[in-house]
């Protein structure tokens, strides 16, 4: 697959790492009393008249992206966004327009049926979250905060075994190979600008998130076509592919996309360095979609090339994200 060297090689200098450790804590100091604040509106959400905007759904799952059932096995995540009337743009300040999310993963071993002491533990995850969108002048902004749900008390397990016998896939067999149950709280945080192209729209972003895993991103997106243009949107977490609301009529026809980040993580619960495991130094995903809009109907697909996330992960690999909307 195709690198990132300019950004690979800044990304790795030692200052770098030190700035953009620097530049995560100030982020997240800066914005804490805006966190606060998304979630003492979220709780008085239901006492003001706030309009259903719609809702955006996705998912994605290697087998529809290489055909096999390992490490990033399966992500779910559905958001319903309630605010004043959609105008093409996010609100001014944060709050006024809220999106809950929930989401689920599923996270697994290369092999299922027989246990690797060095590959990466089964974790099932179960997400709630609140997040808010805000463009300030020509700046996107989201924050938000979920919680999440993690190891066997999420049933994941359970339900995966059961799918897999109902579809003849292999059964998985890691009891006692699994991330222990825990709770944890993400607080996250994107900042993005577009640019107009000759041919399309050029959006570079930089995202950050301590919680659950403890990093900073930075990458961009590149869309052809009417797709996401004056539109929501909601960012994949498994795979960095951006799922469209709809909340704008668009032109019948085919819209494609292509995009890239590179994320230094220091930290996450599900490969504890305490059990040995070692992170990559850097996360690469290297992504593509197509898009076609119908009368009734759109349907979107995209392919991300994810790179190893630890030292013991033989190989990258290919995710799918699929999603559809029909209009009734």
């Amino acid at each position: 697959m195709p690198k990132l060297r300019p950004l690979e090689m800044w990304l790795e200098s030692r200052q770098t790492r030190a700035w953009m450790a620097d530049v995560s804590l100030s982020i997240f100091g800066k914005m804490k009393w805006a966190w606060l604040a998304l979630l003492l509106v979220a709780n008085a959400a239901q006492a003001e008249e706030r309009a259903w905007q719609g809702s955006a759904f996705g998912i994605s799952n290697d087998s529809i992206g290489e055909g096999r059932d390992r490490w990033q096995s399966s992500s779910v995540q559905f958001g319903m966004a309630f605010g004043e009337d959609w105008t093409g743009r996010a609100p001014l300040a944060f709050g006024e327009l809220l999106e809950f999310r929930v989401r689920s993963d599923i996270l697994t071993p290369e092999a299922l049926d027989v246990i690797v002491p060095s590959d990466r533990r089964h974790a099932g995850v179960l997400a709630f979250g609140v997040h808010s969108y805000a463009k300030p002048r020509d700046v996107e902004m989201r924050i938000g905060a979920d919680l999440v749900v993690i190891g066997p008390q999420t049933g994941l397990y359970n339900l995966q075994t059961k799918l897999h016998e109902l579809l003849g896939f292999t059964i998985p067999a890691l009891d006692g190979f699994e991330i222990e149950d825990t709770v944890r709280v993400d607080f996250s945080g994107e900042i993005a600008r577009r640019y107009a192209l000759r041919f399309g729209e050029l959006r570079p972003f930089v995202e950050a998130q301590v919680g659950s895993e403890d990093f900073i991103r930075a990458g961009f997106d590149i869309h052809w076509g009417s797709r996401g243009r004056d539109d929501l949107m909601m960012r994949s977490t498994a795979t960095g592919q951006r799922l469209a609301y709809g909340l704008v009529d668009q032109p019948e026809g085919f819209s494609f996309m292509v995009g890239a980040d590179v994320a230094w993580v220091e930290s996450s619960v599900f490969l504890p360095s305490a059990l040995g495991y070692e992170l990559t130094p850097l996360r690469k995903r290297i992504r593509g979609g197509v898009h076609y809009e119908a009368e009734r109907f759109d349907v979107f697909y995209g392919l991300t090339w994810l790179e190893p996330e630890f030292e013991a992960q033989r190989t990258g690999q290919f995710v799918g994200t699929l999603q559809f909307g029909y209009q009734f």
